[in-house]
């Protein structure tokens, strides 16, 4: 946005001020002169600062109380008579949805602006961290326990990288979108203020109104930009924190992995760290048979209610709530299967645990081996470890997808029914049941992944080494390397730019970057385009020569000028494609104007000169020109 672009969103604000503050009936003459006198005074050359967080802060809380305020005096059983004359129902609805709006989103918006800071505080610390780390505390040679430890923390660090710059994308293009509404909207107030200037005297409070409907709707979506746009700033400090995280944790590797050791000592720290998880387990499977024993004396009190209630019933007719005590039976058998599920999800972590003792144990095994039948052997035991790992994986992948299906039916159900149904607490608790199987389910989905993934690890780093790698898997991982670094090439940032609405006088900005892909893109567009124009017009000039219509020398001249314009529009769009305002190059097109103007005299007089010889034709090619003695023939015409 420029300056003129903010000055006129001020002025704005500053006229509606003016008029929702002054008294029925129509605004004097001199009243708006001054008004526009005062605020051509008042507006800067240049945009306003970015706002601080703190004022950030003041102005969403000043929005949100002011919207909640004009919503209760909207909700006032009288409202419906007090509308000015012309107001519809329809736009009192729209305006108290925008005032909800605001008053949902100011506390999330400025929850973001705090989380802006905590990130970047995370930042500095992983800055610091960085620089001040230069080795362990302990002495060589490093425990395998804590590459393996400081290994699982890189792929958590680079996970969460991951998942922020997912975010991050999304992110930028919901608030693109959110940018192009926010301008529009910021339109709709400036043509609120027309519209309220040239309101008559019985026009003019509905004009004040609908002005302030728009201004609350600008106001929800600057207030959901700038959510979104401190989301975008503290992920970006988290994308650098992380990427900081992970050098630092690669360096640590790198030390931790020159001198490593595997003794007993660290086997029986492994063994005490698995006999301690196994009775958190056992204390869990306690808790687990007791509620068993509750839900099954509650299962015989729903049979003995549905028996008690078909004895009382008349015979050959159906005892009233006979469904409810069915589905209430049903409900508890759910609940007893849910809870022996999840007394055998508990069998299955011990399980888990031993699996990964054999796997340290086959590990240990490998390293000791002193012959290679002994370690294929042991490599073989590993290898028969990640089998039954990935085995369990997949079927517990199978059983969370069925889970979330009936938990997905349960959730249907329950939105048709309404919270005065009997059946409605019922299917609560049967919501309960499916939804704790299901994360028990994703509990061991996680452990076992977790598992999978170390032992897979361990066995990929064992299997081979450096030298026994055959000649197509060095080719594969070459090509796989290439590939890696030709995408990042690729999606490497070249720059970027701002976009940037003014709403209320708050400048908010987006950043766009621009891609090293991004250009090649946009260069090869503007190429292919520039040369199929090109064949085309030399097809189209030759055609004009060939039946006489124009002479060899001005259709040249017409084909280069119609380059020339067709340069100039690939270039514009090609700018589009890209992305980029043509403000973003005001600066720099008019120093560029200037330089060529005081650099360019003659070309451009030499320049005219040519249009003035082919427009009148008085020289033509063929001619034999005498100039100061030089005698010559004409032998082609161009500007």
């Amino acid at each position: 946005m420029t300056s003129t672009r903010c000055n006129s969103g001020r002025l704005r604000w500053m006229l509606a001020a003016c008029f929702l503050t002054a008294m029925a009936g129509p605004p004097a003459h001199g009243q708006i002169a001054s008004l526009k006198k005062l605020a051509e005074a008042s507006s800067p050359a240049q945009p306003a600062p970015p706002e601080k967080p703190e004022e950030a802060r003041a102005r969403l809380k000043q929005w949100l109380q002011e919207a909640r305020d004009t919503l209760a005096r909207l909700e006032a059983a009288d409202t419906a008579t007090a509308l000015p004359k012309g107001i519809s129902p329809e736009e009192l609805n729209d305006r108290r949805r925008d005032l909800e709006q605001i008053i949902l989103t100011c506390p999330r918006a400025i929850k973001t602006i705090t989380a802006v800071a905590d990130a970047r505080k995370d930042l500095e610390a992983s800055r610091t961290e960085d620089a001040e780390w230069s080795s362990f505390n302990e002495k060589p040679p490093y425990s395998l326990l804590l590459v393996d430890d400081l290994l699982n923390e890189r792929d958590a660090i680079q996970a969460n990288l991951t998942a922020h710059e997912s975010s991050l994308a999304n992110y930028e293009s919901m608030l693109a979108t959110l940018f192009a509404a926010t301008k529009e909207s910021e339109d709709n107030v400036g043509a609120m203020i027309v519209e309220v200037q040239k309101a008559s005297e019985a026009t003019l409070d509905a004009a004040k109104w609908r002005l302030e409907a728009a201004r609350a709707k600008s106001r929800q979506l600057a207030a959901r930009a700038d959510a979104i746009q401190s989301n975008c700033e503290s992920l970006r400090s988290r994308i650098a924190a992380a990427k900081i995280d992970l050098t630092l944790v690669d360096r640590q590797v790198k030390t931790a992995s020159a001198t490593t050791r595997f003794n007993d000592e660290d086997l029986a720290k492994i063994s005490k760290l698995s006999e301690a998880r196994k009775l958190s387990i056992h204390k869990e499977q306690d808790i687990v048979s007791k509620r068993l024993k509750l839900a099954m004396t509650a299962r015989t009190q729903a049979q003995s209610a549905l028996d008690a209630l078909v004895a009382a019933a008349p015979a050959g007719k159906e005892p009233d709530g006979l469904d409810l005590a069915k589905f209430r039976l049903e409900v508890t058998d759910g609940r007893i299967e849910t809870i022996q599920f999840l007394s055998e999800g508990l069998d299955g972590q011990t399980q888990l645990e031993n699996l990964l003792w054999e796997a340290y144990q086959d590990r240990r095994a490998i390293l000791k081996a002193s012959t290679r039948a002994a370690r294929s052997k042991a490599l073989d035991a590993l290898d028969s470890l990640l089998v039954r790992a990935r085995t369990w994986e997949a079927v517990l992948a199978n059983d969370i997808a069925s889970s979330s299906a009936d938990l997905s039916k349960l959730e249907s159900r329950a939105a048709s029914i309404g919270a005065d149904d009997a059946r409605f607490s019922l299917l609560n608790e049967q919501r309960a049941s499916k939804s704790e199987k299901l994360g028990m389910l994703q509990r061991l989905s996680q452990a076992v992944i977790s598992q999978r993934k170390l032992i897979q690890r361990w066995a990929a780093e064992y299997s081979r080494k450096s030298g026994e790698v055959g000649l197509l898997e060095r080719v594969s991982t070459l090509s796989a390397s290439s590939w890696t670094t030709a995408k990042k090439t690729w999606s490497w940032e070249v720059m970027s730019f701002n976009d940037q609405v003014v709403v209320e006088n708050k400048i908010m900005i987006r950043v766009i970057p621009v891609t090293l892909g991004l250009l090649v893109r946009a260069l090869l567009f503007f190429v292919i385009g520039y040369w199929i124009f090109s064949r085309i017009a030399h097809r189209v000039q030759n055609g004009l020569v060939a039946r006489g219509h124009v002479a060899e020398a001005q259709a040249k001249t017409l084909r280069n000028w119609a380059m020339v314009v067709i340069g100039v529009f690939l270039a514009l769009a090609t700018l589009s494609f890209l992305k980029i305002p043509l403000t973003v190059f005001a600066f720099f097109g008019g120093a560029l104007a200037i330089g060529l103007g005081f650099g360019m005299q003659t070309l451009i007089k030499n320049f005219i000169s040519g249009i003035i010889v082919l427009a009148e034709r008085k020289v033509r090619v063929g001619d034999v020109l005498d100039i100061d003695g030089i005698i010559g023939t004409v032998m082609e015409i161009n500007t």
